[in-house]
This record gives structure tokens, sequence and C-alpha cells, in this order.
């Protein structure tokens, strides 16, 4: 596909962009999103989406993660990731805080973003002293419930200290 689209002239270009994101409102927000290269925009986005997956009568997981994987077509810088990241796990733990015993799927996902977040910044250690505090606060108010608290602990461990 990449060698049609290095043919196509600028004018035919924009056409076939705009044509695209007529189609469908994820690759016009998607669109807009990159253009404009406004990271704290995309950021207030994508945290909307992950909030409105997980606050749902059923949350959906899968959504949620969507989101995640959707911004990162957006922007590969590790803070705003992070920022995501734990933004995703805070308001699970709020979740669970409100409604109490969830079900195993749902703190195993919790526990794999959790994982995932102590790698990137251990892959990004100057990023360490921003996001800290938030990781201690999910800690501290995670339940006991299916080992969750004692799994996080543990995940938090693997966080290099200076």
């Amino acid at each position: 596909m990449n060698p049609e689209l290095k043919k196509l002239e600028k004018e035919e270009l924009f056409k076939l962009l705009v044509e695209l994101a007529s189609l469908n409102k994820d690759n016009a927000s998607f669109l807009q999103l990159k253009l404009q290269n406004k990271p704290e925009e995309a950021i207030t986005h994508y945290k909307k989406k992950i909030k409105d997956a997980l606050w749902q009568e059923k949350t959906n997981l899968r959504e949620a993660r969507k989101a995640l994987i959707d911004f990162k077509k957006i922007s590969t810088n590790p803070e705003h990731l992070l920022e995501l990241m734990v933004f995703y796990v805070e308001n699970g733990e709020k979740i669970d805080n409100e409604y109490g015993d969830m079900y195993e799927a749902f703190y195993s996902s919790m526990e794999t973003m959790f994982d995932q977040i102590i790698k990137t910044l251990n892959s990004n250690p100057n990023l360490i002293p921003k996001f800290k505090w938030r990781l201690d606060t999910i800690i501290e108010r995670s339940c006991e419930g299916w080992g969750h608290k004692d799994t996080l602990e543990d995940i938090y461990e693997e966080l290099k200290h200076d």
C-alpha cells in the first residue's frame, strides 16, 4: 500500500484522507488528534474513552485497553503513555472501591497494566518521580481480594529505585 500512496499527488492524498475521516468517527478523531500535534488534547480524549469504557454498567476492559493501543498510534512518548496507563489503573481501583469484589479478569487486567507501568518506568527512570506517588496511592487503595494488593506490591518491588 505504501508504494501506491507515494504515487498519489498531494490533492489526491488530501481527498483520500478526507474520505477516510468521513468513513468512521474514530478515523476522524485519530486524524484530527494526530495532525494537531497537541498531546494534551489527545490525552484528554483518550482518558475519556478509557473512563467511558471502564465506568459502564458492564466494565469493558477490552475497549479501555483499545483506547491505549489507539493512543500509541498518535504518540509513543513514554510520559504520555504512562499518564494513560496510570489513569486506567486508578480508575480500576476507584471502581473496585465503589462496587466491591470484582471478578478475576478485572484484577488481572489491572495487574497486567500495572506491570507495564513498572516496566515503562524502569526504561525511563527520569519519569519515576512524576508517577511514584500515584502508584503508591493505587497500592494503598487496592483491595485484598483475589490476592490483588499482594500482586501489585510484588510488581511494585520491581521498580528500580535510586
